[in-house]
């Protein structure tokens, strides 16, 4: 009796022993597959290998490419008219609402690159007056500004020095930060009286200016 009562206890541990050890070998090989292993309420005193967890990560991402326009309502535009400007100076300022989600760009074209009359000017008169064109525009970095001779803005003219000249692009006009909804923005047109060198001839002047903007690169 005394040795089969000693027999099955070392059976007992011989079985734990060796069961302990199987579990151990899968969390010593690097390429093993389970990770993670329930403890066995069924022993006690060994080893727990663990973890107890299994655990993979999977990455989320998403972008935004951004949108940029006028406020619905809030585009520049508007008809100026000033009578004598060669002997009244002038200027209107023409307000406008970006909504822009990033940083985008604003550029400015003048059809004609001067406030131009469609008759012939003879020696010692002029068709053509020379006005400024101005942007100040809200961005939430605060107010970014330029200038330039609308001789500069010309749309027949190829490389300017005016940094808003031409049609927006990634690439093209005056960068501007995010500037969505802000109000404050406008275009300034103005020009001195007109003095010289020639004498202006009598008639109705007239320009055109395109505004245009686009997402910044």
């Amino acid at each position: 009796m005394l040795l089969g009562r000693n027999s099955a206890k070392w059976l007992v541990r011989s079985a734990v022993t060796a069961f302990a050890l199987t579990l151990a070998h899968p969390a010593m090989a690097q390429s093993a597959t389970i990770t993670a292993y329930f403890r066995d309420p069924a022993l006690t005193g060994y080893v727990y290998p663990g973890p107890a967890n299994a655990i993979f990560q999977i990455p989320v991402t998403a972008s935004v490419g951004g949108t940029c326009g006028f406020a619905t309502g809030q585009a520049p535009n508007a008809t100026l008219f000033h009578a004598n400007i060669d002997t009244t100076g002038w200027s209107d300022q023409v307000p406008f609402t970006a909504e822009c989600t990033a940083p985008w760009r604003i550029a400015v074209s003048s059809q004609n690159g001067a406030l131009k009359n469609s008759g012939a000017a003879a020696t010692g008169y002029q068709n053509r007056a020379p006005y400024t064109v101005s942007l100040n525009v809200a961005s939430d970095s605060g107010t970014v500004s330029a200038a330039c001779p609308v001789a500069e803005i010309d749309q027949a003219v190829g490389s300017s020095p005016c940094s808003f000249k031409g049609t927006a692009a990634p690439t093209t006009g005056l960068v501007i930060p995010r500037s969505f909804g802000l109000s404050g923005s406008y275009i300034q047109v103005a020009a001195p009286a007109y003095s010289g060198p020639d004498v202006l001839i009598s008639g109705t002047y007239n320009d055109t200016l395109i505004v245009t903007i686009s997402p910044a690169s």
